[in-house]
């Protein structure tokens, strides 16, 4: 199995639930990528994501209190690892909000995953590269390559070359292969340019 299952609870039907879980896609995915079922906490009016790293702990994603239901109001993102039964025996990994250590990395999401990457925690996913090909009307071409990474890192950056070509490059995203059928891969045009971002598998 390339992804984890989606969570198993009745609140997949709530229509603020679906919203949470689709805006912050580009926080979930990555985890679902380890092998770890990851979900959007609505209790008490605050949201967070949840992932069970299937050792009797979980990992609790937020930003300065709950998260924002717009994730453009993120300021910042915090990690805690905490027991999933005694909550109280937590460690905080990661804290990018405005008075956190990290705080210099703001809200950028490579440096969390990373982060997360590096705990050596139980993941049975591969290691993976985030490659791209770009191929111009007039014939030229090249490659970019990111270095091999765990799975968490590689899906953030992912997403984030995806969302810089779209949104700083003015391409547009043709096609994307579904989550189902393997690892991503996505075709982006722009004026003729074509460019193909993929996530394979390391050879090492």
């Amino acid at each position: 199995m390339t992804i984890a299952a989606l969570p198993d609870h009745d609140r997949t039907t709530d229509p603020l639930w679906q919203q949470l879980f689709y805006s912050y896609r580009h926080v979930i995915t990555p985890l679902r990528y380890a092998g770890w079922v990851t979900d959007v906490e609505t209790g008490g009016g605050e949201f967070h994501v949840r992932a069970d790293l299937r050792d009797g702990t979980e990992l609790i994603i937020a930003s300065e209190h709950s998260l924002p239901v717009d994730p453009a109001e993120v300021t910042g993102w915090t990690a805690i690892r905490q027991d999933t039964e005694h909550t109280s025996k937590h460690t905080v990994l990661y804290d990018s909000t405005p008075n956190g250590p990290q705080r210099h990395h703001g809200n950028s999401l490579i440096p969390l995953m990373v982060r997360i990457d590096s705990l050596g925690l139980p993941c049975h996913a591969p290691r993976l590269i985030v490659s791209a090909t770009h191929n111009a009307p007039y014939g030229m071409n090249h490659d970019s390559t990111a270095g091999i990474e765990g799975a968490v890192s590689a899906l953030a950056r992912f997403t984030e070359w995806s969302r810089q070509l779209i949104d700083l490059e003015g391409f547009h995203r043709v096609w994307q292969r579904p989550e189902r059928d393997g690892y991503p891969l996505a075709l982006f045009e722009r004026a003729g340019h074509i460019t193909i971002v993929r996530v394979t598998r390391s050879n090492d």
